[in-house]
């Protein structure tokens, strides 16, 4: 059924090879993380049992031995790991993100966004299977501020940095317009990495045709339906709302288009790089959109094959897990409550960023748990899914569950209704933390029993 290593302890495993040269800051480090993993979005005074803890946390996250790259390399280990024993190329899904912080005083390291907004951006590099779950977290690099866009160079050098450990697997990178770089593509190109993509339709072929009018001369390769979730425009920056407006869940038929093009140098490039590069495109686009709402385009560039009409559909379904990373972020964002953090400074911040990743990348890898596994042992243990059953009745969560049994029953607790669809990740959590908190009591009565003179456990 399970082993018995519960939730905080799966988390816990995320740090097992720490390594912060002083074994007292290791102990700190992992005490923290097993606080935080019971409620990632509680504040540090809350998570923490004492106002001891709470000098320590502050004392670990602001010592200037700890590092976010020392955090993170114990949880890259086992991303890298868990590509590894992936059936399939594992996909690396690469993003900038903005962090963005509250609050008048300024904290030191943070660039001023505007009145009572601080922060900085950072590349996030995400593991992805190819059945589109999420298998850690393989790079953060903060950059020196919100500086908006980001150059191809800054773009190719974080990509360099995550290649090295995962060489072996031959992943396979997936990232959004903000990464439309002919230099970057140049140097994936020249690294024999594949990718996929999405560019501006109107990027041109050495001709000066735009690639959307090269590629509508090309013959459709299939079509097919493309399902589409709900994007609101709460809590979402105005940047990231431009590229990715708000929208109702609905499913889109789509067309998709293939062909083999030059894709040319453009005049900023750098003259040292090819004149042109011979890529395939994948354009997807729908034709018929309900009313008032934007068609589906998509122009993908990609380093992949296109012979048959089930090559161009996993390129597409290969784009399609790009949108892990948005939701990772909402968990780093929302679940951990990351931007409330009322740290003083860059490095307190980037120190707690090292701890909060590996716990969002659990929190999103809840929701996506394989359906047809048998109970995870790392997402509860025996005792957790006792209380479990007892909290949703027995009739829900039977002695030979199933991962999907298990999934539903914390979606159920967390308030979830089945007739609304899929659960996500923010009711799977609230059922989870209900099983966490009873589940605490009912070992501590079992202790007690176990040790009153001529106890019995047998009704534990």
């Amino acid at each position: 059924m399970a082993d018995t290593r519960g939730h905080v302890e799966g988390a816990l495993q995320e740090l097992e090879a720490l390594a912060l040269g002083d074994a007292r800051l290791e102990a700190r480090a992992r005490q923290l993380l097993a606080a935080l993993a019971r409620d990632p979005a509680a504040g540090f005074p809350a998570a923490v049992a004492s106002v001891a803890a709470r000098e320590a946390t502050y004392r670990l996250l602001n010592n200037r031995r700890v590092t976010l790259a020392a955090l993170l390399a114990p949880h890259i280990a086992q991303t890298v790991a868990r590509a590894a024993a992936q059936p399939t190329r594992p996909l690396i899904v690469v993003d900038k993100t903005a962090f963005v912080f509250g609050g008048e005083a300024p904290r030191t390291g943070l660039t001023r966004l505007g009145p009572a907004r601080q922060g900085f951006d950072a590349f996030v590099a995400l593991a992805v299977s190819s059945a589109r779950q999420p298998l850690g977290v393989l790079g953060v690099a903060a950059l020196p501020g919100h500086a908006g866009a980001s150059d191809a160079a800054t773009w190719a050098q974080f990509v360099e940095t995550v290649d090295g450990p995962m060489a072996a697997q031959r992943p396979i990178y997936v990232m959004d317009r903000e990464a439309d770089s002919y230099a970057l593509f140049a140097q994936l190109q020249a690294a024999h990495h594949d990718f996929v993509v999405r560019v501006a339709p109107g990027r041109r072929s050495p001709t000066a045709t735009p690639l959307h009018t090269l590629l509508a001369q090309a013959p459709v390769s299939t079509t097919r339906e493309i399902p589409l979730t709900r994007r609101s425009a709460v809590g979402v920056p105005r940047e990231s709302r431009r590229h990715h407006p708000p929208r109702a869940a609905r499913t889109a038929t789509v067309t998709l288009r293939a062909a083999t093009v030059a894709v040319a140098r453009t005049k900023h490039t750098p003259r040292a790089l090819p004149a042109t590069l011979t890529l395939q495109v994948v354009h997807v686009c729908e034709a018929q959109p309900p009313a008032d709402t934007p068609p589906v385009e998509w122009m993908l560039v990609t380093t992949l094959p296109i012979a048959t009409a089930a090559d161009v559909d996993a390129i597409v379904d290969i784009y399609r897990a790009r949108w892990t990373i948005e939701e990772y972020f909402k968990a780093l964002k929302t679940g951990c409550a990351y931007e409330r953090r009322q740290l003083e400074s860059r490095e307190a911040l980037l120190n707690a960023l090292g701890l909060f990743a590996p716990l969002a990348w659990r929190l999103l890898a809840l929701r996506t748990q394989p359906v047809d596994a048998a109970v995870p042992a790392t997402v509860l243990d025996r005792d957790e899914i006792r209380v479990l059953r007892e909290l949703v009745g027995p009739t829900r969560l039977h002695p030979t569950a199933t991962a999907a049994d298990l999934l539903t029953a914390l979606a159920i607790l967390g308030g979830h209704f089945p007739q609304n669809g899929s659960p996500g990740w923010r009711v799977l959590w609230i059922g989870l933390q209900k099983v966490l908190d009873r589940a605490e009591g009912y070992r501590l009565a079992r202790a007690d029993l176990a040790a009153a003179p001529h106890a019995s456990t047998s009704d534990m």
